[in-house]
């Protein structure tokens, strides 16, 4: 292979790695949601995070989980740590670790719009479901759901 036939596939790589590599979110909307009850309710799912999903390949442990709230400009920025011993019939365990810094910012708009982003470089489709998976327990803590376990001695979500 020449130099010049592997010009194409480095301007290509170029071109893609700032997009691979970037920052990635994902956004939702809470229509007809109070945006001071939501703000609450975003910070308990920010300090109290669960993994303990039904699906054994979703489930994580949290090892460390730091939360800084800024009332100010309604933004929560989070940096976690993960950790978990996959076993699967037939297949080597598997040791994974994930450090995740997020970014989730309040919008000031009617309805009220959450914008979730991870500050570091990841796999985008791992980012939206780490986002969906946010969304879908602030979802239900706001739904009225008896507040689970894990959310008991979080930050108060009923409104003032």
């Amino acid at each position: 292979m020449s130099s010049g036939s592997s010009m194409p596939h480095l301007r290509r790589l170029l071109i893609l790695l700032p997009v691979l590599l970037g920052a990635c979110g994902v956004e939702s909307t809470f229509t007809g949601e109070d945006p001071a009850q939501l703000w609450r309710a975003l910070q308990a799912v920010a300090e109290a995070p669960t993994y303990d999903e039904g699906d054994v390949t979703k489930r994580w442990t949290v090892v460390e989980n730091i939360v800084d709230v800024d009332n100010v400009d309604w933004r929560i920025d989070i940096t976690r740590h993960l950790k978990r011993l996959l076993r699967r019939p037939g297949a080597k365990p598997l040791y994974e670790e994930r450090h995740w810094r997020f970014e989730i910012q309040l919008l000031h708009e009617d309805p009220p719009r959450v914008r979730f982003i991870c500050i570091d470089p990841a796999i985008p489709t791992k980012v939206q479901y780490e986002g969906d998976r946010f969304f879908a327990e602030v979802r239900s803590l706001l739904s009225g759901y008896p507040r689970p376990a894990h959310l008991e001695n979080s930050v108060d979500a009923s409104p003032d």
